[in-house]
């Protein structure tokens, strides 16, 4: 007579090698459908970006650089006020520093990268390794969530007729923000083992509450302002007229906050390192009405204008991040 432990086990053992091997199909059908999108727009609008005389404005290029920069400061500080209410003890340069660096991460396939170095950068006595796995997730999937219902609040007030992107961001925000409420996230880390039998960690977790995580909402809105801006600068760094006067930036701002953050969780969510080509899918579709509209340069398609905003603004984050993290690496802190 059979076990039932022993048949649950082997179920269990079968079931995790088809998720695997699903997920792998997942991930490559991605990447095979953003490669052909790649490939197309390339084939396209190739001759026209190339044709294109390139005007770099330093001015708006460091800008964008900067507002890029600050605009991931509220969810530093989101993550450093986690750990301290978690028990942990960093400073916040600390903090700051392994939060920025952590950054580099995303771009090395798996993602499990980011939360190495944040976790090894900020890992001492006063600051459990465990804890700081915790929240490295629970500050990214914060992000990501307010993220995505930034851009569906937005799609459905100014761009309603984008009915796909409105889906998608609806979508997002389910997957990304259902885990960041308080009695999900705590259920989430036990079931996902994140601290395995830590049970002082998961004791650390109760005090992970709903006015924490209205705090994190508070933040990362700012967070996505500023990269909505960042956005805006670049485009205006690259030539392209954004309007003649403030109440027509501020009146087109949403659009670019939409832009910068749906392809930023799009991007994130799938699991593409970087979300190379997700992102530039994303923001392409968003920006392309806008550009139809807009002065463009002499030379300068909509489609093109499309495709070269696209590839400056990944070089920009690429650049920011880059720059940055080299700085914080070479500047330790009195205590690291």
């Amino acid at each position: 007579m059979s076990n039932p432990q022993t048949n649950s086990d082997g179920e269990n053992r079968n079931r995790k090698p088809f998720k695997k091997v699903a997920m792998t199909f997942v991930r490559w059908g991605i990447i095979l459908l953003v490669m052909i999108w790649v490939i197309r727009e390339v084939v396209l609008t190739g001759r026209d970006v190339a044709n294109y005389q390139w005007k770099l404005h330093i001015g708006w290029a460091s800008a964008a650089v900067i507002s890029y920069l600050v605009g991931y400061l509220p969810a530093g500080i989101y993550w450093h006020i986690i750990l301290r209410k978690l028990g942990q003890k960093p400073t916040l340069y600390r903090s700051l520093r392994a939060y920025y660096i952590g950054h580099l991460g995303k771009y090395i396939p798996g993602k499990a990268m980011v939360v190495a170095l944040r976790a090894g950068l900020i890992r001492d006595e006063s600051v459990k390794t465990s804890v700081a796995v915790v929240c490295v997730f629970l500050e990214t999937l914060t992000m990501m969530a307010v993220g995505a219902m930034i851009s569906a609040i937005f799609l459905i007030i100014f761009f309603h007729d984008q009915i796909q992107l409105m889906l998608v961001a609806f979508g997002l925000m389910a997957v990304s923000g259902l885990p960041v409420v308080p009695f999900f996230f705590r259920k989430l880390v036990r079931i996902a083992g994140l601290v395995k039998t830590d049970e002082e960690t998961l004791l650390a977790l109760n005090h992970f509450d709903a006015k924490l995580l209205f705090c994190g909402i508070g933040l990362m809105t700012v967070a996505w302002f500023f990269l909505g801006v960042s956005l805006c600068t670049t485009i205006c760094g690259v030539g392209i007229s954004i309007g003649d006067s403030w109440f027509v930036v501020l009146r087109r701002l949403p659009r670019f906050i939409t832009a910068s953050a749906l392809s930023t969780v799009a991007g994130f969510l799938s699991m593409i390192p970087g979300g190379f080509g997700v992102r530039e899918l994303v923001l392409f579709e968003l920006m392309q009405p806008y550009f139809n509209d807009a002065a463009l340069p002499t030379g300068l398609t909509p489609r093109a204008a499309g495709l070269v905003v696209a590839g400056v603004t990944r070089l920009v984050s690429i650049v920011s991040e880059l720059a940055l993290s080299i700085i914080l690496y070479l500047i330790r802190s009195k205590s690291g």
